[in-house]
């Protein structure tokens, strides 16, 4: 599972900075040289149904920043004994895992003790949030890391402000902080950052820590986190949530520190991200020759999205132009790349799935016919506003998709619950990825080389944006996928969670 590629010597100081940001760069300290080392066992997961803290992947593929520093990966969720009811039944775990990220930038988890205050004041702390209802976790965070010294940015939705956000906003802009800011994106019309289109919102979760520690307590560097869950009340603690957190990994660490910093300076990108950054790759990611030797497939985002074969992660950023033809869909690109059979399992966890989203649907029918058993769990719409809203249903599967699924000649499972991930599980035999040609899969094999019958494998996508034409061609979101077998088994069992939780019920339809 693990590969064995060598890594380069790296010396000298590694800008950590974000370009367009109000203030100076910032750096983390000199990497130390590594040399090839034979690659550790990947940590095994074996969490259980409902342990919200799952041990983390170590992907011993590459130290881009030495090897006390190896690419890792960490899953958290959050899953409320009884969702959307009041915070004694919610589960904090995943809300307590950022806090602990934020943390990180300026205390010892091993100590207790304060880090140096040199070093705290170069560290970082970067966060996009699309709200933060009834809550003050988390921002209580951010503000002690600014009041230590650390430097933090906000971006927050403009469209779901609430009494805490505003008043996270009043602390971390007071001129007595050291350096902090809060910020709220609004382009004319539009309420995002990077789409200037009207009706858009900024709904992208993103945190990332330039210097923290691990769950187990290791230093990390570029610690990058994403995922569906908001900062408080039903769309955190109070649902079905999950994140994701890739530590050490330089590339994706300098790709997404650029998105970020695009965000905040909103940027003008034509509503197409993708092809705003492959017109530009060579500011997103590290020179192609130092990033060869360290063991990466490529350097910068030659294809648009950002990838890092180390941590067999892509992420793609939104908006991203996308129709149900153009293959710019990630989630359509997944499915384009399944060969049915009958060991072929597809799981769908979303917040919702909507009629501009139909040709996914179809695919699916498609699939199911070929012999993939395929489930999806919505959520459960029990305020009659919300029905109103999304599905005009009990479901947010809306009547459309549903009809669709209704032809499959083989019963595409479907139930409600209270899920706000967007996540989407599947284990079958892939085609090459057309969309991301840069694509390694864990055995090793690269794009130049795919079998015509395909490579089982196992793959977790997952971020902010739901099955809606919105927040895929419209609204700023990010999109994670993951072909890490551990991963996998990780997201797997949040499913298993969410089928025995006290909302799960079937659908008939």
């Amino acid at each position: 599972m693990a590969r064995v590629l060598g890594v380069g010597v790296l010396a000298g100081v590694v800008a950590l900075g974000l370009g367009s940001m109000p203030s100076s760069a910032e750096s983390v300290p000199d990497a130390a040289a590594t040399a090839t080392t034979p690659a550790p066992a990947a940590a095994s997961a074996e969490s259980v149904v409902g342990d919200t803290t799952p041990q983390a992947s170590v992907q011993a593929t590459g130290a881009p920043w030495g090897a006390a520093y190896p690419v890792t990966l960490e899953s958290d969720f959050s899953r409320p004994f009884r969702a959307v009811t009041n915070s004694g039944d919610g589960d904090f775990s995943l809300l307590d895992d950022l806090e602990r990220l934020i943390r990180g930038s300026y205390r010892d988890p091993n100590t207790g003790k304060y880090l140096p205050r040199a070093k705290i004041r170069a560290n970082t702390v970067y966060l996009s949030i699309s709200q933060m209802p009834e809550s003050k976790r988390v921002g209580r965070e951010l503000i002690r890391a600014a009041k230590a010294g650390v430097k933090v940015r906000v971006i927050h939705g403009r469209a779901t402000q609430s009494s805490a956000s505003r008043s996270l906003r009043r602390a971390l802009n007071k001129k007595s902080l050291r350096d902090s800011s809060f910020k709220i994106c609004a382009k004319g019309k539009s309420l995002a950052c990077l789409s200037s289109l009207n009706g858009a919102i900024m709904h992208s979760k993103i945190l990332l820590v330039n210097n923290t520690f691990t769950r187990d307590g290791k230093p990390a560097r570029g610690a990058i986190w994403s995922g569906s869950a908001n900062l408080g009340g039903r769309s955190a603690e109070q649902t079905y949530n999950n994140g994701m957190t890739i530590y050490n990994d330089r590339k994706l660490w300098q790709q997404t520190s650029k998105l970020w910093s695009d965000m905040y300076a909103e940027r003008n990108i034509n509503n197409d991200y993708l092809a705003y950054v492959k017109k530009n790759r060579s500011k997103y990611g590290i020179d192609t020759n130092e990033a060869k030797a360290l063991g990466y497939t490529e350097g910068t985002a030659k294809y648009g999205m950002f990838y890092s074969n180390l941590a067999n992660v892509t992420i793609y950023p939104t908006p991203i132009k996308a129709t149900p033809t153009n293959g710019k869909d990630p989630v359509a690109n997944l499915l384009n790349r399944v060969i049915p059979d009958d060991q072929c399992r597809i799981r769908l966890q979303h917040n919702r799935f909507k009629y501009r989203r139909i040709g996914v649907a179809e695919k699916l029918v498609e699939l199911s016919n070929g012999g993939c058993k395929i489930s999806a769990v919505a959520y459960e719409d029990d305020l009659k506003v919300n029905r109103t809203l999304h599905c005009q249903s009990l479901i947010r599967i809306c009547r459309p998709i549903l009809d669709v699924l209704r032809t499959s000649s083989q019963r595409i499972d479907v139930a409600y619950a209270k899920p706000h991930d967007k996540t989407l599980l599947v284990d079958a035999k892939l085609k090459k990825n057309l969309l991301n040609p840069e694509e390694v899969a864990p055995n090793g094999t690269t794009s130049a080389n795919w079998p015509a019958e395909g490579i089982r494998m196992k793959v977790v996508q997952a971020g902010s944006a739901s099955l809606t034409g919105s927040n895929l061609v419209v609204s700023d979101e990010i999109t994670t996928e993951t072909t890490d077998p551990t991963m996998y088994e990780d997201y797997l069992e949040h499913w298993k969670a969410i089928l025995k939780s006290h909302e799960y019920k079937r659908y008939p339809y």
